[in-house]
């Protein structure tokens, strides 16, 4: 019986406890150093001045695919597809309102009485349209276009570049000079295969809290609050890791990080325990977007919505921030944000009833950030961010003014101070440079040392890559019979 110790409870870690909770003979420690399950993916109850309570989810969190993608293929590999119940956003679809325009994802017009997409008369054309040349194109084609900027393909296939560069945006926090075509290619292609938009009852940490329950069910221990300190490595081999403020030595067969690659590497390992290349090769390593979420629980029904992405319309002096060719680094300061950004919007209690108290709805709402690591300067740039979402809101629903009851900020310096990665929404960059062929591998250099997590493998949108680097790890362990 093997003896594996995992660091982190997101995704990537409680899907790979759960893989192979379920499949091999084990002994399962997942150390969790935060007093929730799940990192970016958890969950965590909110209440009111009348104590009522409100599940608010620590992001802000569309799944791509649901019970079809990722996420629910972990769950039919554990034995439990049913442990997580599904919303999907149909009745109305997803929307984006591009300064008062209604939209559907496809681009089309909305009849703002009706909610009905607007019929144009069919014309001849022999441009291909988006849809068309992702169902043309297999998952293998994709790779292509790996090394290819999306900006570069949008125009080379004359599609709408900002519609496009705006969803890729959502989907990576990554700026469309720098994202992959191919990534946005293979995750578009995903998306629109099974149109299953939507999220999960109970909360995003419902996801999670199912893995870490089936690690639970067959002789594992999931312990919160629990820091990992060191991956104790011994000629060349991880063996154990020291963890608590103890530093506790729990020898392991099998070390799995969650943490961040880049923290792994770097200090709960140490540089001089791998090559030169390898450690320079990390510390390169860039970031995808860091974000910031608004979430706020209003006394009155403000929306039907279940996913809206709202571009307001803005001031010149706000495209600053927007536009990367003018956006240099280290030159940007809290004056600089926009008094309005765009928002993605999920009205969570549209999706389960249950996260709102009756007659309220929980809007939560998430905007990339500028990605300035300046210590103070940072927090003022996070305030501004945080007045940025407000105005933005009351811009679209001015007639939630006097019905917020609660308001909650998760910004990049939290993010960054609780989970890492420099306040990145995801984990490394799905850039050129950083996906397929050259994205980190989940084997590590140094002996019986894994990393499961949007790090390291995989693709897809968000948790979706988490939970590929976890499925496809484990895919590792069962052809190489690393586990028996």
């Amino acid at each position: 019986m093997k003896r594996i110790a995992i660091i982190g409870s997101g995704i990537g870690g409680s899907g790979i406890g759960a893989l192979i909770a379920t499949s091999f003979k084990s002994k399962i420690n997942l150390y969790e150093q935060n007093n929730w399950i799940g990192g970016r993916c958890g969950s965590y109850l909110k209440k009111d001045k009348l104590g009522r309570e409100w599940v608010c989810d620590v992001g802000t969190h569309i799944f791509g695919n649901c019970d079809k993608g990722f996420l629910g293929e972990i769950l039919n590999k554990i034995g439990k597809p049913d442990a997580v119940k599904w919303a999907y956003c149909r009745d109305p679809g997803p929307r984006i309102n591009m300064m008062g325009n209604i939209l559907s994802f496809g681009l089309k017009k909305i009849s703002k009485k009706s909610g009905a997409e607007k019929k144009k008369k069919p014309r001849k054309s022999k441009k291909r349209g988006f849809r068309e040349i992702i169902n043309e194109m297999s998952y293998e084609d994709t790779y292509k276009f790996d090394d290819v900027p999306l900006i570069d393909y949008l125009k080379q296939e004359k599609l709408n570049a900002f519609m496009y560069t705006l969803q890729a945006g959502l989907m990576f926090g990554t700026k469309p000079t720098e994202t992959s075509a191919g990534e946005f290619l293979r995750c578009s292609k995903l998306n629109a295969t099974n149109r299953a938009f939507g999220y999960s009852f109970g909360g995003t940490g419902a996801i999670p809290t199912a893995y870490c329950k089936a690690i639970e069910e067959n002789n594992g221990i999931v312990k919160l609050e629990t820091k990992v300190n060191r991956i104790v490595v011994e000629d060349g081999s991880a063996i154990g890791v020291e963890v608590g403020k103890d530093n506790e030595f729990v020898e392991s067969d099998i070390v799995i990080s969650n943490a961040d690659i880049k923290s792994t590497v770097l200090k709960l390992v140490g540089e001089n325990h791998f090559e030169k290349d390898y450690v320079e090769r990390i510390k390169n390593l860039v970031w995808g977007g860091q974000v910031c979420s608004l979430k706020l629980g209003v006394d009155i029904h403000v929306t039907d919505d279940k996913w809206l992405n709202y571009v307001p319309k803005m001031d010149a002096s706000d495209m600053k921030v927007l536009d990367p060719n003018k956006l240099i680094e280290g030159d940007i300061t809290a004056k600089d944000v926009p008094k309005k950004v765009v928002l993605m919007i999920v009205p969570i209690s549209n999706l389960d009833p249950n996260l709102a108290p009756p007659g309220c709805q929980n809007l939560h709402t998430v905007t990339p950030t500028l990605g300035v690591t300046q210590d103070e300067e940072r927090k003022k740039i996070s305030k501004a961010f945080e007045k940025a979402c407000m105005n933005t809101l009351l811009d679209l629903w001015p007639e939630i003014e006097g019905h917020i009851l609660w308001t909650d900020f998760v910004s990049d310096v939290f993010l960054d101070a609780k989970l890492g990665k420099e306040g990145a929404g995801t984990g490394i960059g799905q850039i050129v440079g950083q996906v397929g062929k050259n994205r980190p591998s989940q084997i590590s250099p140094i002996k019986n040392l894994y990393y499961s997590s949007a790090d390291a493998g995989g693709w897809g949108v968000g948790t979706e890559l988490a939970a590929k680097s976890a499925l496809d790890l484990f895919d590792y362990f069962k052809q190489q019979k690393i586990l028996v």
